[in-house]
């Protein structure tokens, strides 16, 4: 589990430090103070690197690279991982924890000059070609990956994510939620890893929160695989099965997070906009189910929100629950401070009660 959290000339951050980190993390903070990248971090770490990790959190902001008529390409921009949107020969980039993690540093270096132009692009002005080199540990470990003169890596799935065996590690798991959830065909798998480990009554409980009449739920096969319009859950009394989306974002926000909870044993758990699609009076059934889950299935769980309502549920769970105090932190985002802010079980709970705002 990582209890401390350093990043370098990552994104908008310098130099950032978050401290004294527990078993579930809520942070919070004004927009774009860098909450979402906190989240991405620790899925790079706990992935040492994987270039398809930083790919996908590029796919998620949006950042592709388009060609001057305005089209779209498979290519991603890596300049925006470091701070200040720039790179050249010599620019890096770190993560790192001293909890069992380790370090992931990124170079921009110099490619080599004897390689044919199909793999580092050379420019007419005849600039030195750029290569990005992930580094994971020992040299073993490390790829190199070639980057397009103006900084964009040119992503393909036949190149190599993870060093040869024996260096290969056994990684944990780390499961990332969007603000918007996770796309149907993503969901109907983790529930096909929800049938193997026979956790089907642990989801179906999580969905109970806002439909106590539930029964069961069911993922169609066929053409229906892959759509929202695929997941059916059942009600006690026989009533007529409609697709999730009928019965609102709340339920395919809870289903999204429960399916996670069982993806992320052993793990980490990294929720975008966590309390999305849901009401106020559920905040605190959320947070009993994701704390336990969490306690129980040894999962590190890192969550955003800019809701209070969000934060006072969490105080009502813990005010009611103070076994759970030392599981359980929020933590403000605040850059210019160098480091995070963080609040234990007493701190949440009095900020509550006294209407003092921790956002």
């Amino acid at each position: 589990m990582i209890r401390t959290l350093r990043l370098e000339n990552y994104r908008s951050f310098r130099e950032y430090e978050l401290r004294d980190l527990t078993r579930v993390n809520l942070l919070v903070g004004r927009n774009d103070c860098g909450k979402t990248s906190v989240l991405e971090a620790v899925e790079l770490l706990a992935s040492r690197g994987d270039p398809q990790v930083l790919v996908g959190s590029m796919r998620r902001r949006g950042e592709f690279h388009v060609t001057p008529d305005g089209r779209q390409i498979p290519q991603y921009p890596v300049y925006h991982q470091f701070h200040g949107h720039g790179i050249g020969i010599g620019s890096s980039l770190s993560i790192s924890s001293d909890d069992g993690l380790g370090q992931v540093r990124i170079d921009v270096v110099e490619g080599w000059q004897d390689e044919s132009h199909d793999l580092f692009d050379v420019s007419e002005a005849g600039l030195l070609p750029l290569a990005l080199l992930i580094r994971r540990g020992s040299e073993e470990e490390n790829l190199k990956y070639p980057l397009t003169q103006d900084g964009a890596l040119a992503w393909s799935r036949s190149m190599p994510r993870r060093p040869p065996r024996p260096w290969r590690p056994t990684l944990p798991p780390a499961q990332f939620v969007t603000a918007e959830s996770l796309r149907p065909r993503d969901m109907a798998a983790l529930w096909d890893q929800v049938l193997v480990a026979g956790r089907e009554s642990e989801v179906e409980s999580a969905l109970r929160i806002l439909r106590p009449g539930l029964d069961s739920i069911h993922f169609l096969t066929g053409d229906a695989a892959g759509r929202a319009g695929g997941i059916v859950p059942g009600f006690k009394g026989g009533s007529r099965r409609a697709p999730i989306g009928s019965h609102g974002d709340g339920m395919r926000r809870l289903l999204a997070v429960s399916l996670s909870l069982v993806r992320a044993a052993g793990g980490f758990l990294l929720i975008d906009e966590i309390d999305t699609g849901l009401h106020w009076t559920v905040m605190e059934d959320m947070w009993k189910l994701v704390v336990g889950a969490a306690i129980e299935s040894s999962i590190q769980v890192f969550a955003t929100t800019h809701s209070l309502d969000c934060i006072v549920g969490l105080a009502s769970l813990l005010r009611d629950r103070p076994d759970l105090g030392e599981a359980v932190s929020v933590q403000k985002i605040e850059r210019q401070l160098g480091h995070g802010v963080s609040f234990g079980r007493k701190d949440i709970v009095t900020a509550a009660d006294l209407s003092i705002e921790m956002r």
